[in-house]
């Protein structure tokens, strides 16, 4: 067998998704929003089956998958194409899960517009460490599948 030769990109994307991962797992807020000491997204992911599946639930789910997704792609199959699927459906799952957090979505386009306008400088809870192991796994992986070669 030939070695596999592992560029400095690839390296940036798998730990990208690696960390996007480990940070789902983590405490995503401070806060006692998503549950009593500030929850995971394991916790949304939990909620499908107690209670039934929302869009909050969904797109937990959809971002914990493009995670575990990106990885498994690095290691078995190697397509930069993929990777950047993986890494952009993380990012925009990862918007559309805030936006609904905030109620952009629960009323109509102007007032939407106008409630995130006024949330955006203070999100619904304070972030955990989490969130930021998630955005910064998710840019990571996004960066280098772009950057690299093959």
């Amino acid at each position: 067998m030939g070695k596999k030769n592992l560029s400095t990109m690839k390296l940036i994307e798998f730990i990208g998704f690696i960390l996007a991962a480990v940070g789902f797992c983590l405490p995503l807020t401070k806060g006692k929003v998503f549950g009593s000491n500030g929850g995971s997204g394991l916790n949304f992911i939990k909620n499908i089956f107690d209670r039934g599946a929302s869009f909050q639930e969904i797109m937990a789910l959809l971002i914990f998958v493009f995670a575990v997704a990106g990885i498994l792609i690095m290691v078995l199959k190697d397509v930069k194409l993929y990777g950047f699927i993986c890494a952009a459906g993380g990012i925009v799952c990862g918007v559309l899960f805030y936006l609904k957090s905030i109620g952009v979505f629960d009323s109509g386009v102007a007032k939407g517009a106008a409630k995130f306008a006024s949330k955006v400088g203070g999100a619904v809870a304070a972030p955990g460490v989490g969130i930021y192991l998630l955005c910064i796994g998710f840019v990571l992986a996004l960066v280098g599948s772009l950057l690299r070669k093959k």
